[in-house]
């Protein structure tokens, strides 16, 4: 057989390779290796009819936090890769028995230091350690619990002469996670690469006008290339709902989402949040992460010594827009990606929010895979995934344009999941050669990124 699997009449949408047409795509041994008109289906072992349907580089979201059945959440989202920011080695060594087939790089989130910066040695010590254990590189994760700006620079530092990747949901001690914490970002990344997270949650009329807000948050990202970044579509946010020593929740992001609504920022403020329909509790049920908000919520939240994952409806439509729409004076986005931040939070919704922007105007077709799958392939170094050129691998995500929904996940030429049923399991980690070892002795595939690859170090 010429063809493991051919997928027959779709409209192929590849903005790489020039290519929006009824085409078949075969598939070989996890790649494509042809694509073209009315391909010869006595050569192929396994044939899906996708007439009606639309084909495009598997889907490459690039902010996740794998939790609980959040591979499969993923999977049924059209999900082919994603990059975890929470988690590092503990998400890789779970992949054996929570995963979907689908790829997975991760992040190691650093800890807060609120005053001193570490040492050269600690922090090189800390980063190290995240690669060694597989993650691709560190995450800084100011908004919630931040350190200081000196200690965030130093690992901003640290990170870009190590060559790890380095991600920041912005915010320090003398900031916030918000549109003066963004700024903040900008200057203390200095030269150095740093990828910006969710860019459209810092954005959420904290300081001022929110559309305000996004145009002066985007036009400081477009004057420094040397950041790339993400903004990510759903109203809902996520974060947590603890309740520290001191009465008041040890999230400043959950701070903010109380002040922001009017609530107090402290124990009683969040249980009547959660009371009143605004404060959403995140639980497993029927293997989806769903929200639960009145006196359910309520009950959970104090079950659970009020250690829950919460959301709250806080992003705003109007900056979420710009930051997937805005260009710079060149014709470039000036987000790179659009993401989710779901993963194991209810909000995996990049097709089928992205789409609804291509409906209405403000996205191309082409415009809407670069920024779903191509623009993640760049950032992660992934030459051969957000394309579907002969040669490249047969990620592919199937979307019923009618509907605006994924219908079929395809992996390394696996369908993983068709019509809302997941098929796959483990999956794929992408490592960087420093966690090659650690990577394998999950049993699982690895793929080996070269960092020099990374959009991150390139971009400029």
């Amino acid at each position: 057989m010429k063809y493991d699997l051919l997928l027959r009449s779709a409209r192929v949408v590849d903005p790489s390779n020039g290519v929006d047409a009824e085409v078949d795509v075969g598939i070989s041994e996890g790649k494509i290796v042809e694509v073209g008109e009315q391909l010869d289906a006595a050569l192929a072992g396994a044939l899906v009819d996708l007439d009606g349907l639309t084909a495009i580089p598997g889907v490459i979201d690039t902010h996740v936090h794998i939790r609980g059945p959040a591979h499969k959440m993923m999977a049924l989202a059209g999900v082919c890769t994603a990059l975890d920011m929470a988690d590092g080695g503990d998400v890789l060594r779970a992949m054996p028995e929570l995963g979907a087939g689908l790829n997975v790089a991760a992040l190691r989130t650093m800890p807060a230091y609120p005053d001193d910066p570490p040492g050269t040695d600690e922090g090189k010590a800390l980063v190290e350690e995240a690669l060694a254990e597989g993650a691709i590189g560190i995450k800084l994760i100011g908004g919630h619990n931040p350190s200081s700006p000196a200690a965030t620079q130093k690992f901003i530092e640290l990170a870009n002469q190590m060559r790890s990747y380095v991600a920041f949901h912005v915010g320090s001690t003398e900031t916030g996670s918000h549109l003066r914490g963004l700024l903040e970002a900008v200057e203390l990344a200095g030269d150095n690469c740093l990828h910006v997270a969710h860019v459209n949650s810092y954005l959420r009329g904290i300081t001022g006008d929110p559309a305000q807000e996004a145009l002066e948050g985007l036009a400081a990202l477009a004057e420094k290339p040397n950041l790339v970044s993400e903004s990510y579509l759903s109203i809902i946010n996520g974060t947590g709902g603890k309740i520290g020593d001191d009465g008041l929740p040890t999230s400043h992001v959950t701070r903010n989402c109380l002040k922001m609504a009017g609530y107090d920022p402290d124990r009683d403020g969040l249980g009547r949040a959660i009371a009143d329909g605004y404060g959403l509790v995140q639980i497993e049920e029927g293997g989806q992460t769903v929200l639960v908000t009145g006196e359910r919520g309520v009950a959970i939240w104090e079950e659970r010594d009020t250690d829950v994952s919460m959301s709250f409806p806080v992003n705003k439509p109007e900056a979420s827009f710009l930051c997937a729409t805005r260009k710079d004076s060149r014709g470039n986005f000036v987000v790179d990606a659009i993401s989710t931040d779901g993963g194991g939070i209810p909000r995996n919704v990049a097709v089928e929010y992205g789409l609804a922007l291509v409906r209405y105007g403000a996205l191309t077709m082409d415009e809407f895979v670069l920024k779903v799958s191509s623009a993640g392939a760049s950032m992660l170094g992934l030459h051969d995934k957000g394309h579907l050129g002969a040669g490249a691998d047969a990620d592919i995500t199937v979307i019923d344009e009618d509907l605006g929904i994924p219908v079929m996940t395809v992996v390394g030429g696996r369908v993983v999941m068709a019509h809302g049923i997941v098929y796959g399991s483990g999956g794929t980690i992408i490592t960087t050669a420093r966690g090659e070892e650690s990577a394998r002795a999950t049993g699982l595939e690895v793929k080996v990124v070269d960092p020099e690859d990374f959009l991150l170090f390139n971009k400029r």
